[in-house]
């Protein structure tokens, strides 16, 4: 991990949902440094080489992911998380043991999933569709998600990510689209309440999709007003 200097004092560690690769980080990446900060694009699995989506665990992520922060905090005064769906909840499960994240953006956090039934069913046929989604993966203009690793990553999303929410006490902005067709938005009126910070908003979009359409500069204009940094 290398930071330049332009600004010492504040860096953002950016992490995508379910993707192969930080591509989908990139331009927001590239949206703050052009405002003056420090950013990192990373995996939801860190920065670790992953051959075999399969054998990856959702405590190695963990474990990655919070060994990246740490690292970023040693370096810089106040760092900063925004994470797409899966990337989301894996700051607010750093946040929960520890205090070294300023602030976190979550956007279209998974506190419910939608599409269970199509879930359950692709789950059902892994055995079938895994060897050729493998192969298929190899072709990385497809930009395929990593199949492998969506049992355990359902599981987490449905089971641990919604345990111990009261111990998060770091400010963190919501952005969700009431068009998500990935994760229900309408979860958050429940699940937030929960999360014991003081500073927490929900700002929902009437458009856009599971991901704020990817929008860099979207995403770096509510993040850095949310955290005072304009």
């Amino acid at each position: 991990m290398q930071l330049d200097k332009m600004n010492e004092k504040v860096c953002f560690v950016l992490l995508p949902g379910f993707s192969v690769d930080n591509f989908s980080v990139l331009g927001l990446k590239k949206a703050l440094e052009y405002f003056g900060y420090n950013a990192i694009a990373t995996n939801f699995f860190g920065e670790k080489e992953v051959d075999d989506f399969l054998t990856l665990t959702m405590e190695e992520s963990i474990v990655s992911v919070s060994e990246l922060i740490n690292k970023a905090s040693d370096k810089c005064e106040r760092v900063f998380g925004i994470g797409i769906s899966l990337g989301g909840a894996l700051l607010m499960e750093h946040a929960k043991k520890f205090d070294n994240l300023s602030g976190i953006v979550s956007i279209g956090t998974p506190f419910r999933l939608k599409k269970r039934k199509l879930i359950s069913l692709s789950q059902l046929l892994f055995p079938v569709l895994y060897p050729i989604w493998k192969q298929l993966q190899k072709i990385k203009k497809l930009q395929l998600v990593p199949y492998g690793a969506s049992e355990q990553v359902v599981n987490y999303l449905e089971g641990k990510f919604l345990e111990n929410l009261n111990a998060i006490d770091a400010p963190i902005l919501f952005l969700h689209s009431r068009k998500d067709g990935v994760t229900d938005y309408r979860a958050l009126e429940e699940y937030v309440p929960v999360l014991s910070g003081e500073r927490k908003e929900i700002i929902y979009f009437k458009n856009g999709n599971h991901v704020i359409d990817d929008d860099p500069e979207i995403i770096a204009r509510h993040a850095m007003s949310f955290f005072e940094l304009n």
